[in-house]
């Protein structure tokens, strides 16, 4: 087979040359390694080599070339940005950390320090036009960053003009033969037909059908399956053509007891299903109302108070405190996902190792999974600037903002955006309802277990043998007293009774006794006692001790029923948007707990924990966006953002929002209540704002103002 240099193709031909003469298999040979390839991949990967020709020094890695990108899988609508953010970073790498001077391979802001003038000089070059005398180094390095940024935006229009211009005769479609082609396929047909109206049965059909459908080997040249494969259409979606719809849910989020199991593309031709279903476009009409404009407006008060963390500056302020972080694993049960893991959303981020040498954290890093690492995060940055951080407390993400970017803006529209949009898109995203099954915490499992539908608790069998009492709060049992007045119980619905987000559990061994307490409650579902514990509580009563609690004695109990079940109600976007809402804006009510007794730390692992439920956010997003709603502290009146020197406080942001400048809350409402509030006037230990000058432009644009800045 022949064997070509890749080099040489980049530097002997241009794209047309290359068009017109590369054709077949082959060898392309790399500076660290060689691929077997072809025409088609090797035309693909060219234009991400004009990085190559710009910038000579860059080498020619395998990862260069698409073929080590998909691996194994196809074409996609993503790929050319994963090749060239290869591209893009090996000559960052290349041109930020070469030898000059004799400093080879020492970390790229120590070396700036050392060589900076020789530096200068390349960068000169590199950066097309002689830089100003005026800028840092490190501006000098942000500036070398957005050019290679720019350079990508450029590539990416070249290939999309020539691919689409030169590739037109291999374009397709899709019709409805290529739905019935999948649908009477027999895996599908016979998956279809298997179907039973349970959560199990849905989900093993879906994955038979999805294994059929992106395999590349049961239908092969189905245009479905090919764009499938290529992750251009969303498989939920198309699971839902040719499979059942599945479990939908009504407007309050309750789901419907019976699912509908046909497709859009076999019809639906039960009336019960039709109404079922048109329940997806009412709730898409009501989400794009209310709980939007709830998203939205959430989104522009977190952006107004962050903008005062306005600084990102490259460098280590050489901050000894760090945050301590369990790295979990995937959780799994019975060959389910109950728990995605931690390592996805620290890539990026810096932490000390076992020798005290500070580390990035890696996607392949699964060493990490299991033990608790010392990271680096901007809630404990020493940077001395009141309005930035570091990018080493920051992370790696640091080297994707662009100069002058105000940090806190970006970072709270980065996470607003993404639960704003799929409360927008509950329509399209909205596949077969599955309600989350209940997890235990280890401890919790030495009391109670989980029934075999996933939404129930039972008494663990090792409490059979002791005297056992359930203790109950007064106020989330209020109707409790209803069971004497009901001819049956069955009758009553459970969730008038009682909505439990906790239960104690009294126990005596006949040495001892011991109270443990726990939490009953998911995803906003509160739990309810069930028709059998409710009958026996009828037949045995129960007491009220001092402080009003309801203890039921357990004498008799059928350990096989369930004490608490959890509501058939489905966890939505709307929802996850307003648990985040209220966590970092919380209220006045609260203000002594959040400002002197919450953890940092802990809340930074709390928010963590409850974004990451829904969404896709990494840690040093959601740190930047924790430190925002920091204070130093709220009853000393003092707004600004901590450092590690000053106390630390969660703030509540209605006070934070009006602590800080006036500018952002002028910006934001209520202009007569602040006109007219005499806080407005007598606080003067406020922080700056980037829309002062909007507010005050003669105090902020009349005399040259002073700026912090760190120069080199």
């Amino acid at each position: 087979m022949k064997r070509i240099s890749a080099r040489w193709l980049m530097m002997n031909l241009d794209v047309e040359q290359a068009w017109a003469t590369l054709s077949g298999e082959f060898i392309v040979v790399f500076d660290d390694g060689e691929i077997v390839t072809n025409a088609r991949e090797t035309l693909y990967s060219f234009y991400a080599w004009d990085f190559h020709r710009e910038y000579p020094l860059t080498p020619m890695l395998m990862k260069h070339h698409v073929r080590t990108v998909l691996g194994n899988d196809r074409l996609g609508s993503d790929t050319h940005l994963q090749l060239l953010g290869n591209v893009m970073w090996s000559t960052y790498d290349a041109y930020m950390q070469q030898e000059i001077g004799g400093a080879a391979e020492q970390p790229v802001r120590s070396w700036w320090h050392r060589v900076k003038n020789k530096a200068r000089a390349v960068l000169d070059q590199y950066l097309g036009s002689p830089a100003e005398p005026e800028l840092s180094v490190t501006q000098l390095e942000a500036r070398f960053r957005d050019k290679l940024a720019e350079k990508i935006y450029r590539v990416t229009n070249v290939m999309y003009n020539d691919l689409t211009h030169k590739l037109e005769e291999y374009v397709v479609s899709l019709d409805i033969t290529d739905f019935i082609e999948v649908m009477t396929h027999p895996v599908v047909k016979a998956a279809n037909d298997a179907l039973v109206p349970t959560q199990n049965s849905i989900d093993n059909t879906y994955a038979i059908i999805k294994k059929a459908v992106t395999d590349g080997k049961t239908m092969p040249f189905n245009p479905l399956s090919l764009a499938a494969r290529s992750k251009l259409i969303n498989i939920s979606q198309l699971l839902q053509c040719v499979s059942a719809v599945g479990y939908r849910t009504d407007t309050d989020s309750n789901l419907f007891h019976s699912p509908v199991l046909r497709g859009f593309g076999q019809g639906l031709r039960k009336f019960h299903d039709s109404m079922i279903e048109s329940r997806s476009a009412a709730k898409a009409l009501i989400f794009s109302k209310t709980p939007l404009q709830q998203a939205e407006y959430f989104s522009r008060r977190l952006q107004l108070m962050a903008q005062s963390l306005s600084n990102l500056h490259f460098g280590d302020c050489g901050t000894t405190k760090t945050t301590p972080w369990l790295v979990r694993g995937a959780k799994t049960e019975a060959g389910e996902l109950k728990r995605p893991g931690d390592l996805k959303q620290l890539v990026g981020k810096h932490y000390y190792d076992d020798e005290g040498k500070l580390r990035t954290i890696k996607s392949n890093d699964l060493h990490l999974i299991g033990k608790v690492i010392n990271m680096r995060t901007v809630i404990h940055c020493a940077h001395p600037d009141p309005y930035g951080v570091c990018s080493t407390c920051y992370g790696e993400l640091s080297l994707s903002i662009p100069e002058g970017t105000n940090i806190g803006q970006i970072n709270c529209t980065s996470l607003a955006q993404k639960s704003s949009q799929n409360v927008l898109s509950v329509k399209h995203l909205d596949g077969s309802s599955v309600v989350d099954g209940i997890i235990l915490e280890q401890e919790d499992r030495k009391f109670v277990k989980v029934g075999s539908d996933d939404n129930s608790y039972l008494l663990a069998d090792d409490l059979k043998a002791m005297k056992v009492k359930l203790i109950i709060r007064g106020e989330n049992a209020a109707n409790l007293t209803d069971i004497m007045d009901a001819k049956d119980v069955r009758d009553l619905n459970i969730t008038r009774v009682s909505e439990l987000a906790d239960i104690g559990i009294w126990l005596h061994d006949g040495k001892k006794e011991m109270v443990t307490g726990i939490n009953t409650s998911l995803n906003r579902r509160l739990a309810s006692m069930t028709h059998a514990l409710l009958s026996h509580v009828r037949s045995t009563g129960w007491d009220v001790d001092e402080r009003g609690n309801y203890t039921i004695d357990m004498t008799g109990w059928d350990w096989e029923q369930p004490i608490l079940t959890l509501p058939l109600k489905h966890f939505n976007m709307s929802d996850h948007s307003r648990d985040i809402a209220q966590m970092l804006e919380s209220s006045v009510d609260k203000l002594q707990e959040r400002d002197k007794n919450a953890s940092p730390d802990s809340a930074l692992v709390e928010l963590f924990d409850l974004v990451n439920e829904k969404l896709t956010v990494n840690v040093a997003v959601l740190d930047v966006v924790l430190l925002a709603n920091m204070v130093t502290s709220m009853e000393g009146h003092d707004f600004g953002i901590p450092k590690p020197w000053t106390t630390s406080g969660l703030g509540i942001m209605k006070l934070t929002m009006a602590g800080r400048s006036l500018a952002s809350t002028m910006a934001y409402e209520g202009h007569r209540e602040i006109i007219t509030d005499p806080l407005s006037y007598v606080e003067t230990n406020r922080m700056d704002h980037p829309m002062d000058g909007v507010l005050m432009p003669a105090e902020v644009f009349g005399y040259k103002s002073v700026e912090y800045n760190l120069r080199n």
